[in-house]
């Protein structure tokens, strides 16, 4: 796909409603590249496609932007001049979806089956390095003091005669001690926040975390980290300091892999939104065959027994009953693990 040779940048205000006009219609299988400036500085990249036909496109401008660059990308080699007119102030969504983890327990999965929920919006903005169409990470990785809601919620074209929710899955949310500000900071919003939570069994959990990071080239991951991760309790305990069991979902990886109609219809009725039942596959990356030793997995069995106590104790997971099993796995266990 061919795209436009590079245009000086268009003046906009931070934080609106902008219109892009085109002075052709566009071709089939169109779409608009849009960086958001300030000084120069690249803040945030979206891509967003166009219909065949489309004269015009409405964004929604980086609060901290002065300028934003366009490059129009087409089959045809189509290149119309453009014009951009920026109008009313963004007002805050206050309606957000966001599942907070945990790495390597079908979050990705789990973002294509409610990525595609008419009622669910997604975004399309991407902050180089930093924030993903999936994983925003806006609350651990791009929030500032002084930022008002509108610095989180400019990201989500969000239609309040469509959509419900925004959605975010950010599995670094729950990545203690380092995500121990997230839960304050999303409650800072002043918004409608619901949250979820896929748990794992905590040490086959770890065992991929492990093989995801030797698969990126990492010789070891950080024992210490893999467990804090898998460290469940302590994660909501963080939260229900700033949220109530209200607001809270927990979800179980094998209920996602065994029955995800259920899940969907569980998660549909959390959200007060209708049930449409999509079937996006099991997103599988792994390509590195590692297994922990028996001695291992008693090991990080040993130091997660406390906190798996206290999600059946203090928070209720039923499913957690049947976590840290003897090191010896079913065949069935077994081929859950390689799924993941």
């Amino acid at each position: 796909m061919a795209a436009s040779p590079q245009r000086a940048p268009h003046p906009v205000k931070g934080g609106c409603h902008a219109e892009i006009r085109f002075a052709s219609d566009a071709p089939r299988d169109s779409s608009i590249s849009v960086e958001h400036l300030a000084t120069g500085k690249i803040l945030a990249r979206e891509t967003i496609p166009l219909a065949a036909g489309n004269r015009s496109r409405r964004i929604k401008t980086h609060p901290d932007s002065t300028h934003v660059a366009l490059h129009v990308a087409s089959p045809c080699g189509w290149t119309p001049a453009v014009t951009v007119d920026c109008g009313d102030a963004i007002q805050a969504i206050a309606r957000h979806f966001i599942v907070i983890g945990a790495m390597k327990a079908g979050t990705t999965t789990f973002f294509r089956m409610f990525g595609q929920h008419p009622e669910i919006c997604r975004t399309a903005v991407e902050v180089p390095g930093k924030s993903f169409i999936k994983e925003i990470n806006y609350f651990r990785y791009l929030y500032e003091p002084g930022h008002s809601p509108v610095h989180y919620d400019w990201r989500f074209p969000f239609d309040t005669q469509r959509h419900a929710w925004t959605f975010d899955v950010s599995t670094n949310y729950a990545k203690l001690p380092a995500s121990r500000p997230v839960a304050e900071r999303m409650a800072a919003l002043g918004a409608d926040i619901k949250i979820a939570y896929i748990l794992r069994e905590p040490v086959d959990r770890i065992e991929s975390q492990i093989a995801h990071a030797m698969q990126k080239g990492i010789k070891t991951a950080s024992e210490t980290h893999c467990i804090r991760v898998s460290r469940y309790a302590a994660h909501l305990d963080n939260y229900l300091r700033h949220f109530s069991w209200d607001d809270i979902l927990l979800l179980d990886f094998n209920e996602l892999m065994d029955d995800p109609s259920a899940m969907q219809h569980r998660v549909c009725e959390f959200l007060g939104i209708r049930t449409i039942e999509t079937a996006p596959g099991i997103h599988n990356r792994r390509t590195v065959k590692f297994r922990l030793s028996d001695s291992e997995r008693e090991r990080f069995a040993d130091a997660l027994r406390p906190d798996v106590a206290r999600m059946v104790s203090d928070h209720g997971f039923d499913p957690a009953r049947e976590w840290l099993r003897p090191a010896s796995r079913s065949f069935i266990s077994r081929i859950r693990r390689a799924i993941s």
